[in-house]
């Protein structure tokens, strides 16, 4: 009696300290089912491998001794979708990160060509303002309108001098014209063999019978030839200017002026 006594109290006993007493009941059946499923993941596992033609824990016990060491797999061409790993048929529909093989299977693109951006061109250059154009000279002036040959030689002998600064005018045309006419009969190359100047070895010349002496003291440089029409003039205008005062007080015209005729100077 006391031996069965002592057999019933030890499993009550050791109930009193089981970590499930305190437990509710139904907390206590959920550690049961987890135990159940870990043991029913575990033989899964091992059918899966199985079939995927691995190797069982019992084949890997085999008389023969261990198997061989597995070639190595040839390296995924770059850019291709490495072949699914043997044994992870439960992880199918997974692809796995790329891998780059050794640098000299890359393939190296050459960089694109840089846009080339021209510049722009320069401004053009103003092109340059065109000359004005030269003024036409002016009309030579003309202070004997009569148009005969004598006219121009007295008009070309007028500007000369008052390019010098001459005191001669149109005003002084009629009298020059008188005097020409009057001493040589405008004859540029007349010489006076009959008067006292030739009878003294210096006869007068030219169209206004300058003589030698006269000519010389009243040309204007670059006028040197007495029988040059224009040079005559200058000369004898010059000296009637000199010596009278002008052609208002020549003796030859004041002459004329009283009806005397005319007379040389």
């Amino acid at each position: 009696m006391g031996s069965h006594n002592s057999t019933s109290r030890a499993p009550r006993k050791a109930g009193l300290f089981s970590p499930d007493r305190y437990r509710p009941r139904h907390a206590i059946k959920p550690r049961i089912k987890n135990r159940l499923g870990a043991r029913t993941s575990v033989s899964a596992g091992l059918l899966m491998m199985s079939v995927a033609g691995s190797a069982s824990p019992l084949a890997m016990a085999s008389a023969d001794g261990p198997d061989p060491a597995p070639e190595a797999a040839p390296a995924p061409a770059v850019g291709t979708a490495p072949a699914p790993v043997a044994g992870n048929a439960g992880n199918a529909g997974v692809t796995a990160m790329p891998r780059l093989g050794p640098p000299s299977t890359w393939v190296v693109s050459p960089p694109a060509p840089l846009l080339t951006i021209p510049a722009a061109p320069a401004p053009a250059a103003p092109e340059p303002a065109p000359e004005p154009a030269a003024a036409p000279a002016p009309e030579p002036e003309v202070f004997d309108h009569t148009g005969d040959a004598l006219a121009g030689w007295i008009n070309e002998a007028i500007r000369v001098m008052r390019s010098h600064g001459v005191p001669v005018s149109e005003k002084d045309v009629k009298a020059i014209r008188t005097v020409v006419k009057k001493e040589s009969n405008a004859d540029p190359a007349a010489v006076n063999r009959w008067d006292s100047n030739w009878r003294a070895g210096h006869p007068s010349k030219g169209l206004m019978q300058c003589i030698d002496s006269t000519f010389k003291a009243h040309k204007l440089p670059g006028h040197d030839d007495i029988l040059d029409p224009v040079d005559n003039i200058i000369a004898g205008t010059r000296y009637t200017i000199s010596r009278y005062g002008g052609f208002d007080s020549h003796p030859g015209l004041k002459s004329i002026l009283k009806g005397k005729g005319y007379r040389g100077y």
